[in-house]
């Protein structure tokens, strides 16, 4: 998962600095606030955005449960009992 994390990762601050960028062009043309939800080009870079930022959430939950598993195992191979949450 590293390699998707670090691709996520730099995809995420490209998908910043495009969403920057529109934003400053915005703001010399008076566009500000809610008036920029209006321009689809800005519509479409804050939706890849937001998405990035999902799937990197997404990433790190999964290499969390990988990693927690991973532990289960080498406590399982270690002999030690798994405490039964009730």
């Amino acid at each position: 998962m590293l390699k998707d994390r670090s691709r996520i990762e730099r995809q995420l601050t490209f998908s910043q600095q495009q969403l920057s960028v529109i934003e400053a062009k915005l703001e010399t043309g008076g566009v500000t606030g809610k008036a920029r939800g209006k321009n689809p080009v800005w519509r479409k870079l804050s939706a890849e955005h937001r998405q990035l930022k999902r799937r990197l959430y997404a990433v790190a939950a999964v290499e969390k449960r990988e990693a927690e598993a991973a532990q289960r195992k080498a406590d399982k191979a270690n002999g030690v009992e798994a405490a039964v949450e009730a």
